[in-house]
C-alpha cells in the first residue's frame, strides 16, 4: 500500500499546531481550545491540510486552511 503523507507533510502538520496554540482563539484569543487536524487528499492529488477549531471561552467555532500541497510536492 503507497503512503500519501510525508515526513513533511507531518512537519508540516506539527508546525501549523504549535502556532494555533501559541496565539490561540481568533476571536477572542483564549488560549486553551478544542481542535482537530484534518488532512484532505483531493481527487486531483492535492493535499488540503486544516484545523477545525473550537472555542470553549467565546464559543466560536471555525476552520483553518493551513496548506495545500500536490502529491509530488
Amino acid at each position: 500500500m503507497m503512503s500519501y503523507f510525508s515526513s513533511e507533510d507531518i512537519v508540516l502538520l506539527e508546525n501549523s499546531v504549535k502556532e494555533t496554540l501559541e496565539h490561540g482563539c481568533k476571536e477572542c484569543k483564549f488560549k486553551f481550545i478544542v481542535f482537530s487536524t484534518n488532512v484532505s487528499l483531493e481527487p486531483d492529488g492535492t493535499k488540503v491540510f486544516f484545523l477545525e477549531v473550537e472555542c470553549p471561552n467565546c464559543d466560536a467555532e471555525y476552520t483553518d486552511i493551513m496548506a495545500m500541497r500536490n502529491l509530488n510536492d
